[in-house]
């Protein structure tokens, strides 16, 4: 098989991830892959531009001709073009009106935005298969009148044993250089998302990964906290989570922004509770990440997380938006180690079985397989 995945996206969100571990366990099986890809993603993953592995694509949002029939001829002996985020699927979508002669799937990281007028009979002629990273994402599809023949659920994974097993001399140091000191009885709560906030925050503002929700619920809660926020990495950013704390009643001074770090098998180590509050999740890459690593993991009952985290069994979940109910669960993992522990392992034992890379590589190729015979009959 040979397969081209479009990504439009600077390499550093959960999509981007998912693409580059379906990539590589599909080339560890025999399969050729290619990367069409924002110039932004090579320089973030430092790869170097190659004909046989990674395309740039300078523009893809508009109309952007010559970039659309270069794609389309190096394309065409392809077997599947995979877009995997909104860009890359207005690009392939384009292409194909120009000919693209492959099979064009789109992978699915988002509650479906399609509409039922417009939107579907587009897709319908034009996309072969639509793939959903969750349960909820592929009901949101099949919801918005798309076909259920053409649409899969195929839990999106990464490469999870480098969460499982970290390098110990590599966890240390990141210990010692975000850490170090903490007051007696201190609880490390962790955090990863990225923000679309930066200046002109106010208290109307609703984050979709839910800052606001965690710290109004580190304003209700008994023990001392140290929070490890990743993920918003400039200045402006940081500055609009301490404001955001100190409005919403946290301790600024207990908040450490990390930005955004590429390779994180050695920063969930460092939490005791990792936590995921988000108003809108396709799924929750993150608390994927930190559950293989061993973290206790709390979640909102939002999209796709509650299909990660079995409540009270694997991890803890509250009601969306409800910091009440966050603080709560906070207050138990933080109060009560053994417990913590407890659901830690079962959520690492969880998410190993369910969320490994190898599995959504397989169903893929599967599906792949199957869209042959129905081609061929």
């Amino acid at each position: 098989m040979k397969l081209i995945q479009l990504i439009s996206g600077s390499g550093r969100g959960g999509a981007d991830s998912m693409a580059l571990s379906l990539g590589a366990q599909l080339q560890a099986e025999g399969h050729e892959v290619i990367y069409a890809v924002n110039p932004e993603f090579l320089r973030t993953h430092k790869l170097a531009p190659s004909p046989d592995t990674y395309w740039p694509i300078q523009h893809f949002r508009g109309l952007p001709l010559k970039e659309l029939f270069s794609f389309n001829r190096r394309a065409s002996d392809a077997d599947i073009v995979l877009a995997q985020d909104s860009g890359a699927r207005h690009f392939a979508l384009f292409a194909k009106m120009l000919g693209l002669r492959p099979k064009v799937w789109f992978m699915r990281h988002c509650i479906s935005g399609t509409t039922r007028f417009g939107g579907v009979q587009i897709h319908r002629l034009l996309v072969d298969h639509q793939i959903a990273v969750s349960e909820v994402i592929h009901k949101s599809l099949l919801d918005s009148s798309y076909p259920s023949d053409s649409a899969t659920r195929i839990y999106g994974a990464v490469d999870l044993e480098p969460f499982h097993q970290p390098d110990p001399a590599l966890v240390a140091s990141r210990r010692a250089a975000l850490i170090g000191k903490l007051k007696p009885g201190s609880v490390t709560i962790g955090m990863v998302a990225r923000m679309d906030i930066e200046n002109g925050w106010s208290a109307a503002d609703k984050d979709q990964k839910g800052f606001d929700i965690l710290f109004s619920a580190l304003a209700k809660v008994s023990f001392p906290y140290l929070v490890l926020i990743f993920g918003p990495d400039t200045p402006g950013k940081h500055d609009t989570l301490r404001q955001m704390a100190h409005f919403y009643g946290a301790d600024p001074a207990c908040l450490q922004t990390v930005g955004f770090i590429q390779d994180m098998t050695s920063c969930y180590p460092l939490m005791d509770i990792n936590v995921l509050p988000s108003r809108r999740e396709g799924l929750g890459l993150a608390l994927i990440e930190g559950m293989a690593a061993g973290c206790a993991s709390v979640g909102s009952r939002s999209g796709g997380i509650p299909e990660i985290i079995d409540h009270e069994q694997t991890g803890l979940l509250f009601t969306e938006g409800d910091a009440e109910g966050l603080a709560n669960c906070l207050e138990s993992l933080a109060t009560n180690r053994e417990y913590r522990e407890t659901l830690a392992k079962q959520g690492q034992r969880a998410v190993l079985k369910k969320f490994g890379a190898p599995d959504m590589a397989k169903a893929f190729y599967e599906l792949e397989l199957a869209s042959k015979k129905i081609t061929q009959a």
